[in-house]
């Protein structure tokens, strides 16, 4: 539907409750959504593509340039701590600077980031890892809004489908980071760069469609004019409970990410097969995740979902524990496990809330809190086997981190909104 037969633009009381008049079977018509789809896609490219493959670098990291294991987890938990600090900030920035703005602005910073962190020197690898983890919090935040506005009858299935991309490419950057490596470990900072493709594929997109949206377009679309504040969800219990499932989920998922590799060296697995092992993992993630795009359209409630995933997550940590030789097939179960609450988390912040205002302020609350608490696993267990030597402990925490997960996402996914 082009502009001119679009019909009025509805009044912003309207647009906050969802019910634009232009509004097709999948979201508002009009130019500021065309291409929506492929737009949100490339934007999944660039959400774990240039963190997953961090850990299986790790190894050469620390043996280069002499740091501690803790010290060099580091490389994954910044990323995070800057999803916890600025995904409150993320709606104030769309709503100033227009959706389409905003991602384009985020890509940008992701792409010098990617490339500044493979600039020789401990300096720059600190700096470009902060400004790729200040681009990813924004897209984080931003995503779900998106696709509320734009999908608000197929969110679920929008989500999942993303969440698929995020995980199909972690696997095919991790796969290139361990061949990368596998040639030469010394390449450990070209292996970093590689996701850059993805980046700059998504940044040429998004100015594209920046380009050719008017500045009046974009802000018509927002969750929430500026002299009408978003709800709080602070105080909502639910919005707690999806924030604690998702940091649970986190938790454990990014300690797998992190140190997978290390648990398998440890039992004697080559650092490339270790590595194949993880690109395993995110594959298995993408496997998930569009299976939970079936699971999501079965109705409201996802309880059933969350105990099955738990389940399948905790047999591959005791199967790490008790058979690590089999770590191939471990890792694909943490990574099905893993694929199916991370798209339902996700799905929750659209699924438990009305209008795209809700939708962006759970978002933000949900992943700071979320990935506040997810970058304090990978430092603290990874200290825990520098004190120990020993990976039992760290993967018995884990444990214990999946029956908390299973008890918040038990709530969290029974069938409600927050603000009802």
């Amino acid at each position: 539907m082009t502009a001119s037969t679009a019909g009025p633009t509805p009044p912003a009381s309207r647009q906050r409750k969802g019910t634009s008049t232009n509004a097709t079977a999948d979201g508002p018509a009009g130019p500021v959504v065309k291409g929506a789809l492929v737009g949100v896609i490339l934007v999944a490219l660039n959400m774990r593509s240039s963190t997953a493959g961090v850990g299986s670098v790790l190894p050469d990291v620390t043996a280069d340039l002499h740091w501690s294991e803790a010290l060099a987890s580091g490389l994954v938990v910044l990323p995070l701590l800057c999803f916890a600090a600025l995904s409150p900030l993320a709606p104030a920035i769309s709503r100033k600077l227009g959706m389409h703005r905003t991602v384009m602005a985020a890509l940008a910073v992701l792409t010098v980031g990617i490339l500044l962190r493979s600039v020789p020197g401990s300096v720059w690898i600190w700096a470009g890892t902060v400004l790729l983890g200040a681009g990813i919090a924004v897209l984080n935040v931003v995503t779900p809004v998106l696709v509320k506005r734009d999908f608000p009858h197929r969110a679920a299935v929008v989500t999942a489908a993303y969440s698929a991309v995020q995980g199909g490419t972690a696997a095919v950057a991790t796969v290139a980071v361990a061949f990368i490596i596998g040639i030469d470990g010394g390449l450990w900072r070209a292996a970093l760069a590689s996701s850059v493709v993805f980046a700059l594929a998504g940044l040429a997109y998004w100015l594209f469609l920046a380009l050719r949206t008017s500045t009046r377009e974009d802000h018509l679309a927002q969750p929430a004019p500026s002299n009408h504040p978003a709800p709080s969800p602070w105080r909502k219990r639910l919005a707690w409970q999806i924030a604690a499932f998702m940091s649970m989920q986190s938790t454990v998922f990014y300690v797998m990410i992190t140190w997978l590799p290390s648990i398998e060296q440890q039992h004697g697995i080559p650092a490339v097969q270790a590595g194949l092992h993880q690109s395993l993992l995110q594959a298995a993630t993408l496997v998930a995740t569009v299976l939970g795009a079936l699971l999501l359209r079965r109705g409201p409630d996802q309880r059933a979902i969350v105990v099955v995933a738990t389940c399948v997550m905790t047999t591959g940590i005791v199967g790490l524990l008790v058979h690590p030789a089999l770590a191939g097939l471990w890792a694909c179960c943490v990574g099905a496990g893993g694929g199916l609450t991370l798209v339902t988390a996700l799905s929750l912040f659209a699924m438990r809330t009305r209008t795209m205002a809700e939708t962006g302020a759970v978002s933000a609350m949900g992943q700071s809190i979320g990935y506040l608490v997810a970058a304090a696993g990978p430092v603290l267990l990874g200290s825990l086997h520098d004190a120990t030597g020993d990976w039992t402990g760290v993967l018995l925490i884990l444990l214990g981190l999946l029956a908390l997960q299973t008890l918040a996402g038990l709530r969290a996914a029974k069938p409600g909104h927050i603000w009802n």
